[in-house]
């Protein structure tokens, strides 16, 4: 018996053009994936790297830092390993760029190359004898479909973020083409003021460094302003501030604020003028509400810095804001509202690049580094005790350190890259008071703990710091402590001065005063000047014995820290701005 002959198929054009759709579908498939793979790849190793930050760069700053003069070659160095850096930025910029397009484009080709071969799809006859699929058949068909498309729409979303957004916080400055790299912004490149510069002006609370010494000689000893004797100016400022005033040539500045306003000021320290008052702008993070503060603590309670054309403020609801010598805004950020229950008061500092920024607070406290130019975090490490104080910038014979004191410890860091460099727990309390330094010695106090001086040893490559003396009488609430040479000047708020030997903690002298002290005691070159909260100076020579120079009056509240410059005192009382002159000054 013969089987009948099988009747051949016909590959027909549709046959052709759904087998060619299907495999431009598969080819463009995988094609999509390899792509946002990488990315999602690439987007997660420079998160977990930033190629600006390198510690190669970072120790290379450091070095430079600590060098006496410039060193040109370390110059050179960084400025080659930046400008690769960038180059690395912007090449992976545009790799991630064209990477989305390419995907983008392969997810389109997939589409379109799936809708073809769906509408060429080949009907495949079902037997008469076989029933229909169920109805669930075709919902789970239905549901298997709809998960695999939301699946590879989710990696290609992924994939599409990581690449858009995918952006190291490096600012374009306003007169260059967007995508271009700048030039270098290293140290070097601002030929940022020297630390002799630093000395010549006050840029931050307490002075250069932030530790009370200043190099001036000429400066007045005798004034009272309600007669006007030695009184060159005085200024009203609108808004209420504790902050103290810091100057850089001919502008000095403060800062005021209340509930509902916060403000920066700049006058011409020649003649009082306000040159110009700038509100700080609202910014990403900046609350509606302004924060519960204490009364005696305010709003604006942290002194601002200068350095040349660049001033900074911070406010009590978490508000760092930039400005230039025109009180233009350069730029802001919010660091968010600090969890603190006196309110925020730790002062800003500034050296070559950095902008110091000590956040402590109830808990997530830290401090950071940013960059002067940009705003943006250089480093930033863990803070895990409060306090009320402020960071002190100390060159040492162990090289720059970073000085923090809290409610429990004191803590070194380096300044170029945030490593921290010794610590030593030593102090309780409700710490406001600041570190005091002199011939290799830190020294801490605060009421409700000992009075403690602390040596640096060096053991190999690490600092280990000792504890020589500790002492408990009279105690600064408010005052930071001041070493100049041989001795420790305390300043209590129970209208107190004592005078301690640095090596051994003796007392060389105490005086009693009718009032407290929350202003800072200042050297400056030659004399010691103290002033109380009802605004009585007292100035006196460093020494073994309490050498009175002069009783200076201003009849005001007065609890912020005086700047000083060659022949002249600028005081912030709560009233105004005062400005003193030596009466040999009188005629510049």
């Amino acid at each position: 018996m013969l089987r009948p002959e099988k009747k051949a198929k016909r590959f027909t054009a549709y046959d052709a053009g759904w087998w060619a759709a299907v495999g431009v579908a598969t080819v463009s498939g995988l094609f999509s994936l390899s792509v946002a793979t990488l990315l999602i790849v690439n987007y997660l190793q420079i998160q977990a790297i930033n190629p600006l930050d390198n510690p190669e760069m970072l120790e290379l700053r450091r070095q430079l830092a600590q060098a006496p003069e410039a060193d040109e070659r370390l110059v050179q160095e960084i400025r080659a390993m930046d400008l690769l850096a960038r180059k690395a930025f912007f090449t992976s910029q545009r790799h991630l760029n064209m990477g989305a397009y390419l995907l983008l484009g392969g997810v389109v080709v997939m589409v379109i190359a799936w809708r073809i071969a769906a509408r060429c799809s080949p009907k495949v006859p079902q037997p008469a004898e076989l029933p229909p699929p169920e109805a669930s058949y075709w919902l789970t068909r239905a549901r298997a479909r709809e998960l695999l498309s939301f699946s590879g729409a989710l990696w290609v979303l992924a994939a599409l973020a990581a690449a858009y957004f995918t952006r190291l916080d490096y600012p374009v400055p306003e007169d260059r083409p967007a995508g271009e790299p700048p030039e270098t912004t290293v140290v070097a490149e601002r030929a940022y003021p020297d630390w002799e510069t630093m000395q010549q002006n006050w840029p931050s609370f307490r002075g250069p460094g932030g530790y009370g010494v200043g190099i001036h000689t000429n400066t007045p000893v005798d004034w009272d302003l309600a007669s006007g004797r030695n009184i060159r100016w005085t200024a009203e400022i609108p808004l209420p501030g504790t902050n103290s005033p810091v100057l850089w040539g001919n502008r000095l500045y403060v800062s005021g604020a209340d509930a509902a306003s916060r403000e920066i000021y700049c006058f011409d320290t020649e003649s009082g003028e306000m040159l110009w008052r700038r509100a700080a702008p609202p910014l990403a993070g900046t609350p509606a509400e302004a924060p519960k503060v204490l009364k005696e603590t305010g709003y604006a309670a942290p002194t601002m810095a200068v350095q040349e054309d660049r001033a900074f403020a911070i406010f009590a609801n978490g508000d760092l804001v930039c400005v230039d010598a025109d009180g233009d805004v350069k730029w802001g950020r919010n660091l968010g509202v600090p969890d603190n229950h006196y309110g925020h008061s730790s002062s800003l500092l500034a050296f070559r690049n950095l902008l110091f920024v000590q956040y402590d607070q109830r808990s997530n406290g830290k401090l950071s580094a940013l960059d002067i130019e940009s705003g943006r975090e250089v480093w930033t490490v863990p803070r895990a005790t409060i306090s009320w104080a402020s960071p002190a910038y100390v060159q040492t014979a162990f090289g720059p350190q970073l000085v923090l004191v809290s409610s429990k410890d004191v803590r070194a860091y380096d300044p170029m890259i945030g490593r921290e460099l010794w610590q030593v727990e030593c102090l309780s309390g409700e710490v406001a008071t600041g570190p005091a330094y002199a011939n290799g010695m830190f020294y801490v106090a605060s009421e409700y703990s000992d009075a403690t001086a602390i040596r640096i040893n060096r053991d190999g490559d690490t600092l280990v710091p000792e504890i020589v003396w500790q002492w408990y009488e009279a105690l600064p609430d408010v005052a930071s402590p001041l070493a100049v040479g041989n001795h420790l000047y305390i300043a209590t708020s129970r209208g107190e001065i004592v005078c301690l030997d640095a090596e051994t903690s003796e007392v060389a002298w105490f005086e009693e005063y009718d009032e407290g002290f929350y202003s800072s005691p200042i050297f400056m070159g030659d004399k010691i000047y103290a002033i109380d909260k009802q605004g009585s100076g007292y100035v006196f020579r460093p020494g073994d014995s309490y050498e009175l120079l002069g009783e200076p009056k201003l009849g005001q509240e007065t609890v912020a820290t005086p700047a000083f410059t060659d022949g002249r005192i600028y005081i912030r009382t709560k009233e105004q701005l005062v400005c003193v002159e030596n009466p040999h000054d009188s005629g510049n």
